[in-house]
């Protein structure tokens, strides 16, 4: 780590404590995280990668956020058996160190040691509403945070090493997959300016290996390479120019209700226009590229979650590469101006946003401020996502808290309007889906009915809820019943059964997708 002087030190700890304070003011849990939690307890308890015990769907999209909850919730079960609470407790713990650590990283290996290059970089960040909305809400933003910052430290201030750069890499891709693309740029130029190329290729592949291990496993495990939310929310026949449409009002949302976070990535376009530097474009095509893929997917329901790890690449290469005094004044000047006179600035109590008429929770194309909507809507105060929502009553446990969740069969199946809250509360014992499909195999690659940004409706077929509920099959058409026995084959047949292996690879290659077009044509869609 370089030296520091003492006053400089000073500044960084004073800077760390102001994010980390607004950080844990505003900490939350949103609900699509504990669909999370759910997994997190049945594979504690023995029951699988599932959303639902012994049914292999990966419901998650965050392998390495996963696991790392999982391990550590497995932990303190060790230590404090019957603490309620514990998998809320431990997420925050979790989201607010890595949130620290990856912003005292960046002060302090990244960013040049100048007052006004610190307090430029911790101030965007602090006032910005969706960096600091997803520093916790149980989400894995906070992991790919801290990961990107090491992954620049090695690119930016180390001399680039491929091996840790690939290995960094496959740690941002195994914790979020569409991060790669943040990253991708800079990988390659590292690979490019490295001699001979072909030697560099080889310790690129080595570095990747955890997540060439992670697709495998993906496959043999649940059947496929990418999670079910993935099918559920891509596979939707949906007009691309109606989701790109969208993803340009993901980008209105961000200017109006989070105007920090924009400026914040476009200093780093107006620093690198004046003051170039070729290692730190090829970081900022990362998330040129990224934002292009949001507005290609049509963005997402939640205002500003796929901001914050662009603005933090953005404010690294800015915090670095921005050299001139009064064009940080200028800077730091404009940042705080738009964070003060912001009314969802971190900076305020979301409690007075609840009290102010035209600030809605949602926009007119449901994108919306779920921290708002859990956190202070109902002005409940700090921490209210824990309390408010009653998990201490509802805690699993896993296997430490007795046999009150013990696995005893499906007795019966719910459809829930989301998976989060309402399908943990209800325990192990109750076959839990929704009609976005993100937990079911089958739901998945069926047309979209209806939609909203993030929440892709499907229409369930006649006997699947009968089919779920006695466990035989009782779908009516014919085509789609013999897609399902299929699918089961993979999803919860013997592991290593060989006519399993087969049914994967058909499944991959489309072989039975001719069954889904038939009974699409059937009920016209």
């Amino acid at each position: 780590m370089r030296h520091l002087q003492k006053d400089t030190m000073v500044i960084v700890f004073i800077l760390l404590g102001l994010y980390t304070l607004l950080v844990i003011r505003s900490a939350w849990t949103s609900d699509d995280s504990i669909i999370t939690f759910r997994v997190v307890e049945n594979f504690l308890a023995g029951y699988g990668l599932g959303y639902n015990p012994f049914v292999r769907v990966q419901a998650f999209t965050h392998p390495l956020w996963m696991f790392l909850i999982a391990l550590v919730y497995f932990a303190s079960g060790l230590i404090f058996p019957s603490l309620p609470g514990a998998l809320f407790y431990i997420t925050f713990i979790l989201s607010i160190l890595f949130s620290s650590l990856a912003v005292y990283l960046l002060m302090t290996r990244i960013s040049k040691p100048g007052v006004l290059s610190l307090g430029l970089a911790v101030f965007t960040l602090s006032l910005s509403n969706g960096f600091i909305d997803f520093s916790t809400s149980g989400l894995e933003n906070p992991l790919t945070h801290f990961l990107l910052i090491l992954f620049m430290i090695v690119f930016l201030v180390d001399k680039p090493n491929l091996l840790y750069l690939s290995f960094i890499s496959s740690l941002i891709v195994l914790n979020r997959p569409d991060a790669l693309l943040l990253v991708a740029p800079a990988l390659f130029f590292a690979w490019w300016r490295t001699s001979p190329r072909k030697a560099g290729l080889g310790r690129i592949m080595i570095g990747l290996i955890p997540i060439l291990l992670w697709e495998l496993f993906s496959l043999f495990y649940f059947g496929f390479p990418f999670p079910n939310t993935a099918y559920a929310k891509l596979n939707t026949d949906i007009s691309k120019s109606l989701l790109v449409l969208q993803g340009l009002d993901y980008f209105l949302n961000s200017i109006n209700w989070d105007t920090v976070t924009i400026f914040g990535i476009l200093m780093a376009g107006i620093t690198l226009y004046f003051e170039p530097d070729r290692s730190q474009i090829s970081l900022f095509a990362g998330v040129l590229l990224y934002l292009a893929y949001i507005v290609w997917i049509g963005g997402d329901f939640f205002a500003g979650r796929f901001f914050s790890a662009p603005l933090l690449v953005s404010v690294a290469v800015v915090s670095r590469q921005l050299t001139t005094r009064r064009l940080q004044m200028v800077a730091l000047a404009a940042v705080i101006l738009l964070g003060v006179f912001s009314i969802r600035s971190p900076l305020w109590s979301s409690n007075l946003v609840a009290y102010l008429p035209g600030y809605p929770i949602s926009d007119r194309n449901a994108i919306s401020d779920q921290r708002l909507e859990y956190f202070g809507n109902e002005r409940k105060g700090q921490f209210n996502s824990l309390v408010e929502n009653g998990f201490r009553e509802y805690e699993w446990g896993s296997k430490f808290a007795g046999n009150q969740w013990r696995f005893a069969g499906f007795k019966e199946v719910y459809v829930a309007e989301a998976l989060g809250k309402p399908g943990y509360k209800k325990g192990p014992n109750v076959f839990v889906i929704d009609s976005y499909a993100l937990s079911d195999p089958l739901l998945a690659r069926l047309p979209v009915s209806e939609w909203e940004i993030g929440h892709f409706e499907r229409e369930i077929p006649d006997g699947y809820l009968e089919t779920l509920g006695m466990g035989e099959n009782q779908i009516t058409d014919p085509d789609l019943a013999l897609y399902y026995d299929k699918l089961q084959v993979v999803v919860a047949g013997p592991l290593n059964d060989w006519n399993r292996v087969t049914e994967i690879w058909k499944f991959n290659t489309g072989q039975y997708d001719y069954l889904l077009e038939r009974y699409n044509q059937r009920v016209g869609n």
